[in-house]
């Protein structure tokens, strides 16, 4: 079970790389994703709260009950798999942390090159909209990131001749989750790189690529 986790931790250090392919973005209205954009900022900390104090609960009823496990080998690799999943969880999430930052970096570039083409006389209407999407699709992502930081993964231990089978779905469940975060995360630059070609097209180059990289 412990090279499982291992084998986790392998694969999802390995789809938080730039060159992941990217998924599809949202078509709401800018003035529906601005107001989704100011709830999210406003639910962020009251989730984020919430989502510890209950996790924090339910892990310290998880330590007492690893405490009673007979079986000493089993206790220890209990302890290691938990660790594990705890650390993949903080370095997963902080990694995501950064992409997420090196997209606010890019978008913020992107907007002030449409405060340029505003200045030349451009029609920024599809632009702006773009922007204002990646903006909240980023804000998304950023608020699952927040929430899954404040995870920790228990396991509902009550009989030791099940311990591999309970420890296992607490396993799955950390990929799922993190999994569905770092979904969020595609989708946030899959909205940036719309804003990006969008801003390509206003500088009249036919190959969004090359615009891509100027931006």
């Amino acid at each position: 079970m412990v090279k499982r986790i291992a084998i986790v931790i392998i694969l999802f250090a390995a789809i938080i790389s730039p060159n992941m392919a990217l998924a599809q973005t949202a078509t709401s209205s800018p003035q529906t994703i601005k107001d989704r954009l100011r709830n999210l900022k406003e639910e962020r900390r009251g989730n984020v709260s919430e989502i510890k104090a209950e996790m924090k609960a339910r892990m310290d009823a998880f330590k007492a009950r690893i405490k009673e496990i007979k079986d000493l080998r089993k206790q220890a690799l209990t302890e290691r798999i938990s660790d594990k999943i705890t650390s993949a969880n903080a370095r997963l999430t902080s990694r995501m942390d950064q992409a997420l930052g090196h997209l606010n970096d890019i978008l913020a570039r992107v907007k002030n090159r449409a405060a340029a083409f505003k200045v030349e006389g451009k029609d920024t209407t599809a632009l702006d909209a773009a922007i204002v999407a990646a903006e909240a699709t980023i804000a998304t992502a950023q608020n699952a990131v927040d929430a899954q930081k404040a995870k920790e993964y228990s396991a509902n231990i009550t009989d030791e001749s099940t311990l591999g089978n309970t420890i296992g779905q607490m396993v799955s469940q950390f990929r799922q989750d993190i999994s569905l975060v770092h979904k969020l995360v595609i989708d946030a630059k899959q909205a940036v790189m719309k804003a990006i070609m969008e801003a390509a097209k206003l500088r009249g180059e036919e190959n969004t690529a090359t615009g891509s990289a100027n931006i």
